[in-house]
Order: C-alpha cells, then structure tokens, then sequence
C-alpha cells in the first residue's frame, strides 16, 4: 500500500496492473488500483473482463468519485479560508477543482505579486484564491489569455465581454477541454499517451493532476527530458513557467510543428528512404529542444538554484566533514580566510556528513552532495565548474574533494581565469598491499599546471612531491608548506607538571591513545604495545572511519575504549602520564599540534612529517616499521624519567607556540593571497 503499487507490482498472483488501470481506471496511475478495486470493483478474487454494459457502469462510478474528489477539495478551500477570516462567497459560484492548484506557479505569482521566497508556496496560493482568483487573475503561465480568446472564438462560445478571460474559461473553455495553453493540446497529448483514449474526463485535468507528475510527454514537437534527483523539480512544471506566456517560444514550437509536417521534410525522408529503407515517416523522429532534451539538466538546474545569495571572496571546497585531520584543517582555513580577506563559503561535494559544524563556527555552507549525486561524471564536473563560475571568486581551495580535482583538471583552464586555485596536499594513503595511494599521488600532477598554489601540512609532504615530479624551481615555489595552527591555547603551566605531581596517586600508569581505527593509525599495533605492557593501563579514543572496525571482542584487559572525542576537555589530560601515537603514515597530525600545546608527553612515530614535532628533544620518536616491543621500550623510557619527560614535554609546547599559532598560520595564507593577487 505505500510502495508497491507505485512501483507497478501486483498485490496478489493472477491481478494485471496494467490491464486493470488501462480496462478500470482509465490510465490513472496516481491511485492505487487494489484500493480502486476494493471499492468498484466486483466481489471476486481478481479482476476478469466484463461485459460492456458493466464496465461502462464502472466507468461512470469512477468518474462520480473522481468528480467528488473535486467537490471535497472545493469545500476544503471554502472552509480554509472562512476560517482564517477571509471572505469566501466570492468563490461560491465559481467552479473550483483540483486542476485550480495543479495550474498554480509561486515562482509566477512571486513575480506578479512583488513577494519575496519569505512567502512560502502555500501561503502564495491561499493570497490567490482568496484575493485574486475572486478578481479573475490567472493561476500560472499554463493559462496564457490571447491563446484562449482565439480558440473560444474559433469555438463558438459565449463572447468575453466584462468577465475576466481565465474566468470565462473557467465556466466555459474548462468544460469542454479546451486548452489555454499553446503549449498544451488534447489532441497531441493522447497521440503521445495511447493509454488515455478510454479516459472519460478532462484531458487537461488528467495532464495537470496526473500527466505533469507522471513525466507524460505532451508536445509532440520535443521531449522535455527530467532529472533523476529526489529533489529535482518537475521539468514540465519548469518548462511551462518558462514558456508558458513566451511569445518567441510559441512561435518556435509553431515552426518546429509546420515544418514536421511539410513537404519539405516529406522530401527528406523521401530522399533517406531511397538510402535506407528502414527511414520512413512512421520513425518517432527524435526531437531536440535545448536545454530541456538533456536528462542533466534538471539536476543541473536544481544545483544552481542551490547557489547562495552574496558575494564570496575563497570557496573552500570539501568532500564532506567527518572526524578526519583533513576536515579539522578545512574549517581552520576557512574561518582563518574569513577573518583576513572576507567572507568565505564552505561547498560539500561528495557525502552529507557534517559531524563537526563546531569547527566551521559562522562560515557559510553549501551541501551540493546529493545533488550532485543524480548526475553522472560528466555531470558533475560540468555543474561544479558552472557554480563556481557563477559565483565567481577570487579564490578556490581544494581540500580533499575528489570531484573538485576533477573539476580543475578537466576545466582549469577557464576556472584560473576569474580565480586563483589552490589545492590543499596531506599525507599519501596506502593500499593493503603498501602501495602510495591518494590526492598526492593521483591528483597533483593532473592539476598543477593550473595551480597557483599547492599546500601542504609539512616540509616533508613539499620536498617529495617536488623531487617526485622533478619540479623546477620556479614551479617547486607553487609548493608551500603550512603547519596547521593548534586551536588550543597554551595553558600557563603545561600538564605534564600535573602528570608527574600526581602519578604517586595513580596506582598504575596510564597511557592516552586517540585516533580512527583504521589501517594507518595502527590501533592493533597499540594491542599488542598493551599486552607487551601489562602494567600499563590504556585509555583510547576512537572508531573506524575509513576501513572496517576492527574484532574487539579480544581486548587485553588493560585497554578501556571510548567513543571519539568532541573536545579536549573530555580527556582526562592530567590524570595520566602520557600519550602513544601509532601511525604508519602521516602528516603532522593535529591531535599531536593541539596535545604539544598543552605540554603533553608524546611517544610517537616518525611517520611523515611527525618528526618535524617529535624528535629526541621534544618527545620519544619511535621509526616507522618497529615493533610492539619497540614501542613498549620507548614508553618504559619515557615513564622511568620524570624530569626528561616533563623538559621534553615543555620544549615541545615551545615548538608548537612558534611554528603553530594562529596568528604564522594567517600569515602565511596573507603571504599567498597577495602572491596571488
């Protein structure tokens, strides 16, 4: 009952959905038919052909409550509006009906009326029956005046006299199915729909309630194609709000119409005929009517009307925003360009998720996700390259957004001319296998060439890609290493004072570890760091994001875990000893930038660029590819020198207060901004 019939499956074996609606429902296919059939059909265990007379009995019981529907809903607008205090004897003696709605446009009555969108589409039509339906004022583009007083004319119908044009057709053209639209045509409409011939109602009110909403083909000059988004409005509704009083398009539909039934192209057929004996009139010739023949360009529509008022100095483009260093870096660079060079919009291009609106604060944002999901590749690229061209900043950042990548290596060329384009670069990924995989890798030397700017989050990061790709110097200066600031401020005594006073309270020591559960951050290396260490306890923090969750049903007893944190006040900072990081490939991660801030004791990796934080003078670095004894080792160490932990701890904090602060890091996005300009 909620899906099944809309997706033409039979409620039960032996029922013909599509016999039924063609034979019973007169092609309607906005009820559902079990319902129709329980209420007129015959008591039997399925739908089997009748006589004549019977089926013409039915017809006439659907058509009586197809007509009450209109009735009912007539009586609702009444009621509505007396009890809102609105005047509704106006509208008694007017033959309202559903078709009434159906032909509304907001977006029109917007534009006749002055409204702003603050008024919303229901409000704008309860203005319009109540106000302006009384005064004769049509509802939308569908009721287009000149073209209805010629056919009532052509018609013989009572001349238009002091009645308005719509009102007359209301009482008089409605009636008799004339159409008020030169778009529109009975005539055409059940050539193009076979199915409709045995419908015994309007025409017109079969396209308006039913025919727009089914996607019906109606012109028979051109195919309005329709987008595939959930939330892609009606092509047809679009097309006859744009067209619908468009002299010049009539004009032009009038021509297309002429010429498909001249000599002219009888003659071309002719002539293809003598070629191909397959090419005869009967062909459904292929119609093409630009824009509206391409299926992309509903979803592309809808994507440009997702487009925000105001103008916008950087767009900063990501794919989505999880718990990721990445997504932690992107709202740092836009709230930062928003402080120093205006205002900023944040566009999601890929997933929904936006787990952390906190580190974007006021910024203004964009989800294009499912938007652009209904497109396909070539779709998508376009419809980016067309919204940000629309919006045309001064200046684009990439962080981590594939289909942005996509987008500048495709149309770089003609972006770079209104914008300057940056790209932000993080740590390579790794395959299972161990293979470099990831933006680095596959992204930078598409794109490059149409970069102004390639930013990365390490020293490290810049010097392999520039020796990767054998970069010139005057092309290796494009590669600018920025350490991403910490976002905590430095507290007046680094914890690690608190850890060393207190751990003759703790009865054992206690170690932090934070981070996904995914391949690269090695939490099963911590397993086995923990059973090496059984008289250490570990709290962690964390959960996958990138791979699958790991099997924790097999959890050495010292290992206690907890969902991932919102704030670093949630960690209990200086009721432990020290923090592991187990990392097999890197950045500088931001969890070791905001820790080194508070003065927190660090063993470490010396993944990626981790060792330009951690190394002997300012934590315990451990290399990449050790092992869990290794590691347990420089732990030991770590515990066993209260005075090296907290010097290391502190010249650490020092480290993060020069290189990480807020105010180098505004600095140095200036120092590009102005390059740029």
């Amino acid at each position: 009952m909620k899906f099944g019939w809309r997706e033409n499956r039979a409620p039960f074996s032996g029922f013909d959905v599509d016999g039924y609606v063609a034979t019973q429902m007169n092609g309607d296919r906005q009820t559902c038919p079990l319902a129709h059939y329980i209420r007129f059909g015959p008591a039997k265990p399925a739908p089997v052909p009748c006589d004549a007379k019977a089926q013409d009995e039915r017809h006439n019981g659907y058509l009586r409550w197809y007509q009450s529907q209109d009735e009912n809903w007539a009586q609702e607008m009444l009621n509505l509006l007396d009890a809102l205090g609105m005047d509704a004897g106006r509208l008694s003696d007017l033959p309202l009906g559903r078709h009434l709605q159906a032909m509304f446009s907001p977006q029109h009555y917007r534009r006749q009326q002055g409204l702003g969108p603050e008024v919303s589409d229901n409000e704008c039509f309860l203005r319009y029956i109540a106000f302006d339906l009384p005064e004769g004022v049509e509802p939308g583009p569908f009721f287009h005046e000149p073209t209805y007083r010629r056919k009532a004319v052509e018609h013989g119908l009572p001349p238009i006299r002091d009645e308005s044009a719509f009102l007359h057709w209301m009482r008089h053209g409605q009636p008799l199915d004339i159409s008020p639209s030169p778009l529109f045509s009975t005539e055409s409409y059940l050539r193009a729909n076979k199915d409709l011939e045995e419908f015994r109602w309007s025409k017109i009110t079969h396209f308006l309630l039913h025919g727009i909403d089914e996607k019906r083909q109606f012109l028979p000059e051109a195919v309005i194609e329709h987008g595939i988004g959930v939330d892609t409005p009606n092509s047809t509704r679009r097309f006859i709000d744009a067209h619908g009083h468009d002299r010049s398009a009539h004009d032009e539909l009038a021509a297309m119409r002429r010429f498909l039934g001249s000599q002219r192209m009888r003659d071309l057929v002719g002539k293809a005929n003598d070629c191909d004996p397959d090419v005869t009139t009967n062909l459904d010739l292929p119609a093409y009517l630009p824009p509206w023949h391409e299926r992309a360009y509903a979803d592309f529509k809808h994507t440009l009307g997702l487009l925000p008022g105001g103008a916008y100095r950087s767009v900063v483009l990501i794919p989505f925003c999880k718990v990721g260093g990445a997504d932690y870096v992107a709202g740092i660079l836009a709230r930062t360009l928003s402080e120093i060079d205006g205002p900023v919009l944040v566009v999601q291009t890929d997933q929904a998720d936006w787990a952390r609106p906190d580190w974007f604060d006021d910024v203004a944002r964009v989800d294009l996700s499912g938007a652009m999901a209904a497109l396909d590749q070539d779709g998508r690229t376009r419809t980016l390259y067309e919204f940000l061209r629309r919006l045309r900043p001064a200046h684009v950042f990439n962080v981590n957004s594939q289909l942005t990548f996509q987008t500048i290596q495709r149309f770089g060329r003609q972006l770079s001319t209104f914008a300057q384009l940056h790209a932000y670069y993080f740590c390579a990924d790794r395959t299972p296998s161990g293979d470099e995989a990831g933006h680095p890798v596959s992204n930078f030397a598409p794109v490059f060439e149409h970069l102004t700017t390639a930013i990365t989050d390490s020293v490290e990061l810049a010097e392999t890609l520039g020796a990767r790709f054998m970069l010139p110097p005057d092309l290796a200066r494009r590669l600018r290493p920025i350490y991403t600031p910490a976002r905590t401020e430095p507290s007046a005594v680094p914890v690690v004072e608190a850890q060393v006073r207190g751990a003759e309270n703790r009865k054992r020591p206690v170690l932090i570890w934070a981070g996904r559960f995914d391949r690269q951050k090695r939490f099963d290396l911590l397993l086995d760091v923990a059973r090496s260490l059984q008289e250490v306890d570990f709290l962690c923090w964390g959960k996958a994001v990138l791979d699958p969750a790991p099997d924790l049903s097999d959890l050495p007893g010292n290992v206690t875990l907890h969902d991932p944190f919102t704030s670093y006040g949630d960690l209990p900072l200086e009721e432990v000893d020290g923090f592991l990081y187990t990392s097999d490939w890197d950045g500088i991660p931001t969890v070791l930038i905001e820790l080194g801030a508070m003065g927190m004791p660090i063993v470490a990796s010396t993944a990626g660029g981790v060792p330009e934080l951690i190394d002997e003078t300012t934590g315990w670095p451990v290399p990449v590819g050790s092992t869990a004894e290794d590691y347990a080792t420089a732990v030991k160490d770590m515990l066993a020198a209260p005075r090296d932990r907290i010097a290391r701890a502190v010249a650490l904090r020092h480290r993060v207060t020069e290189r990480h602060s807020g105010q180098s890091y505004a600095s140095a996005l200036s120092e590009i901004l102005q390059e740029a300009s």
